[in-house]
């Protein structure tokens, strides 16, 4: 797959063809991904299967298969490529979930594991409108074996970023959290001019501190803001995250009116 390893994509922007894989380091991220996938599929009708230890509820029960992860091979080919086929013949797509963690930690147990890996891609890449994760619980296998396996995928999936807004009164403004990226502006945008439209001239504080990720486009979003409203302000950066605060420097807040530095972040 190249030394740079699967691409990334959001699970929300899988589509028939993907076969990716997570590597998931707790129970929330399996859970967010996971839910986010078969919600999607069942709200479309598609048929859900699942592979292994899957637990999630589902709309549609008819809708949706359970399957041990550890059948025998050539059975559970069977079984899926039947499967796939009744989707078609209904017209419909078809999303898997396999978790194959409990192969991670059987005794030799790789080789299973990448037969049924094959087994999901050669699904995958039939010309049939599946999509697929494998997903494992990293804590569970070796560095070696997790990079075998991931190997064996095009990409690795992530949850849909989310971003947090809410108000604060004391001092009045916004506390971010989360992620704040391109597809995340509007949200933000729509939530910042409505205050400021009902502001009453004093500053509006904007508490970063619990952004996991900023996206320098934000930046111009938050200029544009206070420049629609030049009565209506400052804007008040609190905690900013390093990042963030290095590019603001290597800017210039001269460079960015209508917003200023507040309190510091508490990590410095």
């Amino acid at each position: 797959m190249g030394s740079r390893g699967p691409l990334c994509r959001p699970v929300s922007e899988l589509k028939p063809g993907d076969h990716a894989w997570l590597a998931y380091r707790d129970e929330d991220e399996r859970r967010r991904v996971t839910e986010a996938f078969i919600a999607a599929g069942s709200a479309s009708g598609d048929r859900i299967i699942l592979l292994g230890d899957v637990r999630v509820e589902t709309t549609g029960e008819d809708r949706t298969t359970s399957l041990p992860w550890d059948a025998e091979p050539s059975a559970l080919e069977r079984t899926l490529t039947a499967e796939v086929a009744a989707a078609d013949r209904a017209g419909r797509s078809v999303r898997l979930v396999a978790d194959l963690t409990g192969a991670l930690r059987e005794p030799d147990g790789l080789p299973s594991l990448l037969e049924r890996e094959r087994l999901i891609a050669r699904l995958v890449g039939a010309g049939s409108a599946v999509t697929a994760i494998c997903r494992f619980d990293r804590r569970a296998g070796a560095p070696d074996l997790l990079a075998a396996v991931r190997a064996e995928h095009a990409m690795r999936v992530v949850a849909d970023p989310v971003l947090r807004i809410d108000r604060t009164r004391d001092p009045t403004g916004l506390a971010l959290g989360g992620e704040l990226d391109a597809s995340r502006h509007a949200e933000l945008h729509r939530e910042l001019s409505s205050l400021l439209a009902c502001s009453d001239g004093g500053p509006v504080h904007l508490d970063l501190a619990e952004l996991e990720f900023i996206d320098l486009g934000a930046l111009g979003l938050l200029t544009a803001a206070a420049a629609r409203h030049p009565r209506r302000g400052p804007l008040v950066l609190d905690r900013v995250p390093e990042r963030l605060r290095a590019i603001i420097e290597a800017v210039g807040w001269d460079k960015l009116p209508g917003l200023r530095p507040g309190v510091p972040h508490p990590g410095g």
